[in-house]
């Protein structure tokens, strides 16, 4: 059915381009943070446009579903895809909020631990939108899990560093909390793209797996 394929290569398109978006949104949060306020904007901005193109997304693959009944990978893939592109409406929905806080000096040992979430989570990305392009999944699992515990290893790690420079410099307690859930959105951020590597394995090899 040629109607139906063009629909789904379009989807197919719709979410590669809210992938890259997303990765721009996380991209941007770490200078956001550090007082950048140009880069704060691109996260709000680019927050944005992921929100309406999930929508786009939502409402394609449910015409598909209506319209077409499809089935197998098919409709494997259709299914996915509104996961799929609601996991990355909340990715930049976190990278933004990252973004829109502005931490004090003082945590700047804490600060290159978020930066090494965000090399890792880089990767992740990376992965991903190969498996997306290309449809291969092989050792996607293997691979976002790996980086994944990288991901959770600094996190932790900034954790303890944020309660230590806090313990040393009381008046800082405050920008504590802030802190944690920078720390915390950055963890979630890979959990959420582990998901969508499970989502592509369901796609293309038509079986359940848990990454993370």
């Amino acid at each position: 059915m040629r109607a139906l394929e063009e629909k789904l290569a379009n989807i197919k398109d719709s979410v590669i381009e809210i992938h890259n978006l997303s990765w721009k949104a996380v991209e941007v949060a770490i200078d956001g943070l550090e007082g950048d306020d140009v880069k704060k904007r691109i996260a709000s901005k680019t927050e944005h446009i992921v929100d309406v193109m999930n929508t786009d997304i939502d409402c394609a693959c449910l015409s598909v579903v209506a319209l077409f009944q499809p089935v197998a990978w098919d409709l494997r893939f259709t299914l996915s895809m509104l996961r799929i592109s609601g996991h990355y409406e909340r990715i930049s929905d976190l990278a933004q909020e990252i973004a829109m806080y502005t931490i004090k000096s003082g945590f700047e040992e804490a600060i290159k631990e978020f930066k090494k979430m965000e090399k890792n989570i880089e990767k992740m990305f990376n992965l991903i939108g190969d498996a997306l392009k290309t449809g291969n999944t092989k050792k996607l699992k293997d691979k976002l899990g790996r980086l994944d515990d990288v991901v959770d290893r600094h996190y932790v790690e900034s954790i303890e560093l944020i309660v230590k420079t806090t313990k040393s410099n009381p008046d800082l307690i405050e920008d504590m909390v802030d802190m944690v859930l920078i720390a915390r959105h950055f963890e979630r951020i890979a959990d959420l793209l582990s998901k969508i590597g499970s989502r592509l394995i369901f796609i293309e090899e038509g079986r359940r797996v848990w990454i993370k």
